[in-house]
């Protein structure tokens, strides 16, 4: 205790309640130093018994985890004393390699489970193998997830798993790196598990028929009989959904049909055995399938409810894959958008604290989007893309799939989901080239920074997903900036790619179909085609399907579409009631680029029938929108075709403008439709 008084005095140590420790890590390693070869490692081994078999006594080992395991792997492993010895050392390094990838710190965690590897036997896998497992696996995840990953050590330690493994349970884990041979494995699995697939020879008809029959079956008191079936105790059987959780995942990030099957057959052994933790993975796929197959949404956004309540029974790890799979294509139809900001960034966050990199991509591309579309208030998002952008790469940075010549995990967001979005924003916002490029460290990452480059890109490589994404942000930019006739060319091109293919992209499609009905019903008043007509028409009864589940996400976009149909076909009378009511609703809705848009389309058809005077306050309400969603180069597009539209003198306050624009005293259009016949 003297000693210790005397390095309190000097300040070489601090104190807190009870502990004592080295004022600072250089102190520490300084005094370590010091100490003769002979006599450090007995002390370091005496050091960190102490403070692991004290700290365990009273419940509080995490609090000194670190401290003692870094005293601990400055002890080799040839100095250790005894086999038990390195096997409570190993399980130490585990317990921090395990803490870190929580935080995340992945080079940490990569660090303390190869020092853990280090203290394994020589015959490590015959005689210490669950430890062995669990560090070679968390040594996988650390160098794959990790910036500064050893690829060639990961590469090793999933042979080592892949050569030592006792069954294919174990192995599977960690053949996600090589789709091929996991999907071959799989099957295999399945089969001795005594849950055989037939994957080759399954055609769309027959997934249809399964999921038909499934929602009959489980109709009624469905919900019910799915959370009170009792927890599945069969090993082979949690073996064998665990394996087609993965299949699942898999084909649905492929937009392939098979994912639904696999759910059924999933959904098919909970309710027949029990339910466990990938019973809530197999009810949220069932669930997208209602949706995205079966075009039943009211029957999925319940199951999708099942879904949520049988997850609480289970582990919160559970968040990631089922946020993402649920608020991305099941609860989009039914719940407002805004409230999906919440779980959807909650998936976000817990992706990042598990360290999954594949459902932090999935959440962080479906929150932004979202967020965009909605509204939020673009300076606002371009925070948020550069901040998950560098969340991404500390995280995760160059993490890739050993064996795959693509570009990396971080890689493919930056170019193909970020970089389109973010240029978008700025571009509404009416940034310079010169500005963007100086605030942002995006551009500097990416290959290709025009988003035409990068769907040229997305097409070449089929990458459907992103090219979805480009396309509506594409149009919606052309059509706000009233470029029409490159708004139509990428309404084209959707209709061309996307307009026969069922690839479960339903979520985007809303706002590809929102801006096909305004630009088609455009065209046909100035061409006078047809054509233009019967794709707008399309989309209009594809809006009224949609708005049957939801008011609240559908109704302004409805009623705007209505409203220039109406005026396509001169009535009116009609098209001015339902732009009014459509700016109303999306005021009451929250959707702040939709008010803009419906106040700017009103104001040129009332300018079209001569009432100017109601023109000019649409116009003047569309620029308040734009301009309160930040997207200033639309606020000045409209500012400078008033200018060229009205005599400068006709001012209006915005009080006066709000409350005139919202009258919906009927204008006589009679007269005016009946000059435009003759």
């Amino acid at each position: 205790m003297a000693a210790i008084d005397i390095a309190l005095s000097k300040g070489l140590v601090e104190q807190a309640t009870q502990l004592v420790s080295f004022s600072h890590d250089m102190i520490q390693k300084a005094a370590i130093d010091s100490i003769f070869g002979d006599d450090l490692i007995p002390l370091l081994r005496k050091l960190a018994s102490a403070l692991t078999k004290n700290a365990f006594a009273v419940g509080k080992l995490d609090s000194v985890l670190f401290v003692a395991v870094d005293l601990i792997n400055r002890i080799s492993s040839d100095s250790t004393i005894s086999r038990e010895q390195g096997m409570q050392f190993a399980n130490l390094n585990l317990r921090a390699g395990t803490k870190a990838i929580a935080v995340p710190d992945f080079a940490a965690a990569a660090t303390y489970t190869e020092c853990g590897i280090a203290f394994l036997d020589d015959d490590n896998w015959n005689t210490q193998y669950d430890l062995s497992l669990r560090l070679y696996e968390v040594a996988v995840l650390s160098h794959f997830s990790s910036q500064q990953g050893n690829r060639d050590l990961l590469k090793k330690r999933i042979y080592a798993i892949f050569e030592h493994a006792k069954d294919f349970s174990d192995k599977f884990k960690n053949i996600v790196f090589d789709w091929s041979r996991a999907i071959e494995e799989s099957l295999k699995a399945l089969e001795r598990l005594g849950e055989p697939l037939d994957l080759a020879n399954i055609e769309y008809t027959v997934v249809c028929d399964e999921l038909v029959k499934l929602r009959e079956k489980f109709s009624g008191t469905r919900e019910k009989k799915f959370l009170s079936t009792n927890r599945l105790t069969g090993c082979n059987k949690a073996r064998a959904m665990k394996v087609m959780s993965s299949l699942t995942l898999y084909y649905h990030q492929r937009q392939s049909f098979l994912s639904a099957y696999v759910a059924c057959q999933m959904m098919k052994i909970t309710m027949t055995y029990g339910h466990c933790p990938y019973s809530v993975f197999g009810a949220a796929a069932f669930a997208g399938a209602l949706v995205n197959t079966l075009d039943d949404i009211d029957e999925g956004s319940t199951w999708g409810q099942s879904t949520l309540s049988l997850m609480n029974l289970y582990d919160k790890g559970l968040v990631p894959s089922i946020y993402g799979l649920l608020y991305g294509a099941v609860f989009v139809w039914k719940e407002p958008f805004q409230l999906q900001l919440e779980p959807l960034a909650h998936g976000v966050r817990s992706s990042f604290t598990r360290g999954d990199v594949a459902f932090a991509t999935i959440n962080t591309v479906l929150y932004l989007r979202r967020s965009f579309f909605i509204g939020k208030n673009i300076r606002v998002l371009i925070g948020e893309v550069e901040a998950l952008a560098r969340q991404h790469g500390n995280c995760f940075g160059n993490a890739t799939f050993p064996n795959s010549s693509d570009l990396p995990i971080y890689s493919l967001l930056l170019q193909f989901h970020l970089t389109p979005l973010y240029n978008t924003l700025h571009d509404l916002e009416g940034a310079t080239d010169t500005s963007r490029e100086e605030v942002s460290f995006i551009l500097d990452k990416v290959p290709l920074l025009n988003n035409d480059d990068i769907l040229i890109a997305t097409i070449a490589k089929k990458r459907y997903g992103p090219l979805h994404a480009v396309l509506a942000y594409q149009t919606l930019k052309s059509f706000m900036l009233r470029d029409l006739d490159n708004a139509l060319d990428y309404t084209n091109q959707y209709m061309e790619h996307f307009g026969t293919k069922d690839l479960n992209l339903k979520h985007p499609s809303i706002w590809n179909t929102f801006y096909e009905a305004l630009i088609t019903f455009h065209f046909m008043r100035q061409t006078g085609e047809k054509h233009y007509q019967v794709r707008g028409e399309n989309a209009l009864m594809k809006m009224k399907k949609w708005s049957r589940h939801s008011d609240w996400n559908f109704k302004n976009k409805l009623l705007l579409i209505e409203a220039e149909c109406y005026n396509t076909q001169k009535e009116f009378d009609k098209a001015a009631f339902c732009y009014k009511a459509s700016i109303k609703s999306a005021q009451k809705h929250k959707f702040n680029p939709d008010e803009a848009i419906a106040n700017e389309l009103a104001g040129i058809f009332f300018y079209e029938n001569e009432y100017y005077l109601e023109s000019h306050m649409f116009f003047l309400q569309s620029i308040e929108c734009y301009k309160k969603w930040g997207a200033n180069a639309a606020a000045s597009r409209v500012e400078d075709s008033m200018c060229d539209k009205f005599d400068s003198k006709m001012q209006l306050s915005q009080t006066e403008s709000t409350s005139m624009l919202l009258d919906d005293a009927p204008k006589d259009f009679a007269s005016k439709k009946h000059q435009l016949d003759e």
